[in-house]
């Protein structure tokens, strides 16, 4: 169980739970029942409470990423498509390729972390796989990829997410 899963149920998970042990606390409670049962309420309206506020702190997290990330795209995609089937990259031109690779791999980092929707996450990944079937970027990847730098993101990994 994640917590997406969580975010979504919350409401029938903290029913359930909340009224097993109001049940208990009924069944099992000897004088203090109505405390208990209380508790339980209480319990179960405290993990609602939770739950809201950490997907309300999640969503602002996730729309300051999108828009980070969109608009250092933005930022970069002039550039990018300005090197279509450049073959003699300099070193300002190969470096706007590693930063988007960087981007990617942040953006990656992310989602790998649940805070970016599979929804978005697949949208990225059909833009990357774009750019990776073309030169110089292809070339660029190929010799980058060695180094590992770029948090696990593989090229059969964009190519997953783009399914």
């Amino acid at each position: 169980m994640d917590r997406h899963f969580i975010f979504k149920h919350y409401w029938w998970i903290a029913a359930s739970f909340g009224g097993v042990a109001a049940y208990l606390a009924f069944c099992f409670g000897g004088n203090d029942k109505v405390g208990l049962i209380g508790a339980a309420i209480a319990g179960a309206l405290g993990f609602c409470y939770f739950v809201q506020q950490q997907k309300l702190a999640e969503t602002a997290l996730f729309h300051q990423l999108f828009t980070a990330f969109n608009a250092r795209y933005d930022s970069l995609n002039n550039k990018l498509a300005a090197l279509l089937d450049e073959r003699d990259l300099s070193q300002e031109q190969r470096g706007i390729i590693v930063d988007y690779f960087n981007l990617c791999a942040e953006e990656y980092l992310f989602y790998q972390q649940g805070y970016i929707p599979k929804s978005v996450w697949r949208s990225w990944c059909k833009g990357m796989a774009w750019y990776l079937k073309r030169h110089p970027y292809k070339d660029v990847w190929n010799d980058e990829i060695a180094s590992e730098s770029f948090y696990g993101l593989t090229l059969e990994k964009i190519h997953a997410g783009a399914v």
